[in-house]
C-alpha cells in the first residue's frame, strides 16, 4: 500500500498536518497514515488521528531519526510535517529543517495555522527556467495534471532578464510564454497558466500564492540550507500561509548545476 505519512506531535498544529496529508494522498494515489514519536504521552496524538479518520503508528526514540527512517520506507510516497517555528529567525522548527534536508522524497511542510482545503484545486509552481528544477518538478506536475488541478507556473524576472519586447509586442510576449511552457512543462497545457512577475523570487512567491489563491506551493530544491543557500525555499517556508511541497533535485542534477546559475534551487 502506497502511503503519505503525516508526522504529528501532541500540539494543535497536528490538525492541519493531518488534513494536508489526507488532501495530498489523493494527488499521490496513496493512503494517508499518521505517525507519532512518543515523548510525553500519546493521548493528544491519538485523538487527533482518530478525528481525522487515520491509522496512527506509534514509535519511540529520537523524533528526527524515527521520522526519517519511517519516511525512507519504500511504500512512502511523501511525508507531511508541521513547520512549528513562527516569527523567529528560522523558516521552520529544528525537527522540520533536519527532516527536509535528509529525506530524499517529496516533503510537505505545513504552517501551524494553515487551513488546507478538502481537495486541491490549484497549485503554484515557481520555475526559474533551469533544466534541474524542471526535471525535479516533472512527476508532480504530471500527477497534478491527471487530477485536473490548475497549475500556475510562476516565472519571476529580474530587471536584467525581462524580454525587451515585453511591454510593446503582445504577439512576441505570447510566443515567449508558449515557448517557455513548452520547454519546461511536458504535460498538456490546457490547465497550465503562466504568471510572470518582475521582482525577487525569495520575496514574492508567498505573496503571489496568496493573491492567486493557490492551495499549495511546489518547489524544487537542493536540500541544502547552509551558508545562505536556498533562500527562496527558506523565505517560502517562513512566509507562506499554505503548505509548501519540497521536491529534492537528484544528485546528478545537483552535480550538473554547479557550473550554472539556478536561483530557485540554491538561491543566495
Amino acid at each position: 500500500m502506497t502511503t503519505v505519512l503525516a508526522a504529528i506531535d501532541a500540539k494543535p498544529s497536528a490538525k492541519p498536518v493531518l488534513a494536508t496529508a489526507v488532501t495530498i494522498a489523493t494527488l499521490f494515489d496513496a493512503t494517508a497514515v499518521a505517525l507519532h514519536v512518543r515523548e510525553n504521552g500519546t493521548t493528544a496524538a491519538e485523538k487527533a488521528a482518530s478525528a481525522a479518520g487515520l491509522e496512527l503508528r506509534l514509535l519511540s526514540g529520537r523524533p528526527v531519526d524515527q521520522i526519517i527512517d519511517a519516511a525512507q520506507r519504500p511504500e512512502v510516497a511523501a511525508l507531511v510535517l508541521g513547520a512549528r517555528a513562527r516569527g523567529g529567525p528560522e523558516p521552520a522548527g529544528h525537527t522540520a529543517l533536519e527532516v527536509v534536508t535528509r529525506v530524499p522524497k517529496p516533503v510537505v511542510v505545513v504552517p501551524p495555522h494553515a487551513r488546507p482545503p478538502a481537495q486541491l484545486t490549484r497549485i503554484l509552481v515557481p520555475l526559474n527556467g533551469s533544466s534541474e528544477s524542471s526535471r525535479a518538478l516533472e512527476t508532480t506536475i504530471e500527477l497534478a495534471h491527471r487530477r485536473e488541478l490548475e497549475i500556475l507556473v510562476l516565472h519571476i524576472h529580474t530587471p536584467a532578464t525581462v524580454p525587451a519586447f515585453a511591454d510593446h509586442e503582445p504577439h512576441a510576449t505570447t510566443a515567449w510564454n508558449r515557448e517557455f511552457l513548452t520547454r519546461h512543462i511536458a504535460t498538456p497545457h490546457e490547465r497550465v497558466r503562466l504568471l510572470r512577475h518582475l521582482g525577487v523570487a525569495a520575496d514574492d512567491i508567498a505573496a503571489v500564492a496568496h493573491e492567486a489563491t493557490a492551495d499549495m506551493i511546489v518547489l524544487a530544491w537542493s536540500q541544502r540550507l547552509d551558508q545562505g543557500r536556498a533562500r527562496v525555499v527558506s523565505e517560502a517556508l517562513g512566509r507562506s500561509s499554505i503548505p509548501v511541497l519540497l521536491l529534492p533535485v537528484s544528485a546528478a542534477d545537483r552535480r550538473s548545476k554547479r557550473s550554472r546559475s539556478a536561483p530557485y534551487i540554491s538561491a543566495r
